[in-house]
């Protein structure tokens, strides 16, 4: 689950007690290589990166760190960059007209001012007896790119006082040939497949600590490779708080009849 604080109206100010403000881009190479040999259906889009990251003094006892990296494409359709970015650079309002490089550094530094703003306003009444140090920290990454699918990682955590922090693991598949998000039922017949089953027996000894098992089914959160698909449940999704993040990896040999011909095709299962 993302930490979003979310107001209404807010008027940026000089916050004074910055200590530093860091805004860091860098680029990634172009064209990322495949971790096998196999070809693409679609060209890779040029992907870039920039990170944006501060640390504001609240009171004497508490202090708020920021950081979060995002990707920048160039190649991909608005539909699916309104996708990506949901969450990272808008909630649920508008999508931004564009995405460019400029456009995702500017809206990516307001979220930021805006973020310790509401927490000033927010925590004042909950300040820490003794000092604390909390933070919210999100990463975009490239996870994966072959076949003509673009797999895209979002992962976070942070801390708010309390007894733990929270983290999570995201991941959205980009069909790039038919640019598109791809979901579960675009490469297999969800309707023909026992997922209770097949998850239950892939999950092994880790079943106890779900909260209940017989109910265990697919979700859209997932990546694949050759041989298999993964799904990746949060937090107190389908366990406790110490279960932690969990993936259940289901072999493609074991679903293989709900597939669809066109994604065992591109992706050169038998």
């Amino acid at each position: 689950m993302k930490n979003h604080f979310l107001i209404s109206a807010i008027v940026l100010i000089a916050l004074t007690g910055c200590k530093k403000e860091e805004v860091q881009q860098t680029t990634d190479t172009p064209a990322i290589q495949s971790k096998t040999s196999a070809s693409r259906t679609a060209s890779t889009p040029n992907i870039d990166s920039l990170t944006v990251a501060d640390s504001v003094v609240i009171s004497k006892t508490l202090t708020l760190d920021y950081h979060k990296k995002l990707l920048v494409f160039s190649g991909l359709n608005k539909p699916v960059l309104d996708s990506l970015y949901k969450g990272e650079l808008y909630d649920e309002g508008k999508p931004l007209p564009g995405y460019s490089k400029a456009a995702v550094d500017k809206t990516a530094r307001l979220r930021m001012q805006k973020y310790f703003v509401a927490s000033k306003k927010d925590f004042t009444d909950f300040m820490p007896a003794h000092p604390q140090k909390w933070n919210q920290n999100s990463e975009m990454n490239l996870f994966d790119n072959k076949n003509g699918f673009l797999t895209v990682q979002f992962t976070g955590d942070g801390y708010t006082g309390g007894a733990h922090g929270y983290a999570y693991e995201n991941y959205q598949v980009i069909d790039l040939a038919h640019q598109k998000k791809l979901m579960l039922n675009d490469i297999v017949d969800v309707s023909a497949v026992n997922w209770n089953t097949i998850l239950l027996k892939s999950i092994g000894q880790r079943k106890s600590e779900l909260f209940e098992p017989n109910t265990l089914t697919y979700n859209q959160n997932f990546y694949f490779d050759a041989n298999e698909i993964t799904f990746v449940y949060g937090q107190y999704e389908i366990g406790p708080y110490a279960a932690g993040i969990i993936d259940i990896s289901v072999p493609f040999a074991q679903i293989s009849n709900a597939l669809k011909p066109d994604f065992k095709a591109r992706m050169s299962i038998k």
